[in-house]
């Protein structure tokens, strides 16, 4: 027990004051994430022209933008509604945001006070927790998408879920991407991973 605070206690001291800095920034990142938008969805078809319709994810005030609009589109197609109401999932958000920040601050901890494997396991848990949100989120829209209601007046055939990129269905072009909060989140993960090869 001695021997594993020596060893805490030579790393904190090796450690070079700049890192003891830079260990912070992980922290003030994922702590700021969920104040941005996490996902972007856009849409537009010839009868809209140059207009691209919008609809977010937001951690804490849920699916914004213009809701009832792709909804309505959505009727057309014989997809599903969205919106809070709709996507009970939404409510679990913030609590997957709140275990991110403790995630991090252990690890900052961690790292700063020289405890290397804590730091690491933190790591690796704030990874899994990063990569659920957008695995659950490609899993939540494969459901979506093969989910056709019948009797709808334009027919299309179940379909892959626009993820990342821009895709075309039917005459519809819809693109997907990362809003700033999960690439502040993918940020800290970077950073975290750069500080463990720095600190031995």
């Amino acid at each position: 027990m001695v021997r594993a605070e020596q060893v805490q206690v030579r790393r904190r001291e090796k450690m070079k004051p700049y890192l003891r800095v830079v260990a912070a920034i992980p922290l003030l990142l994922v702590a700021a994430s969920p104040f941005l938008p996490m996902w972007f969805f856009q849409l537009n078809a010839p009868f809209l022209g140059q207009r691209w319709m919008e609809v977010y994810v937001h951690p804490l005030s849920g699916v914004g933008g213009e809701v009832e609009n792709v909804n309505v589109i959505n009727h057309y197609v014989g997809l599903g509604m969205i919106g809070n109401e709709h996507i009970p999932e939404i409510a679990y958000i913030p609590y997957v945001y709140t275990a991110m920040i403790f995630v991090t601050a252990v690890f900052t901890y961690s790292l700063v006070t020289g405890r290397r494997r804590a730091a690491f396991v933190s790591l690796l848990v704030a990874i899994a927790i990063f990569v659920s949100v957008p695995g659950y989120m490609y899993h939540w829209l494969y459901n979506y998408t093969h989910t056709i209601h019948p009797g709808a007046p334009m027919k299309i055939e179940p379909f892959d879920p626009p993820f990342l990129g821009e895709y075309r269905i039917a005459n519809f072009v819809v693109r997907s991407f990362m809003g700033p909060s999960l690439i502040l989140q993918l940020a800290a993960v970077a950073i975290g991973f750069v500080l463990m090869r720095k600190v031995r």
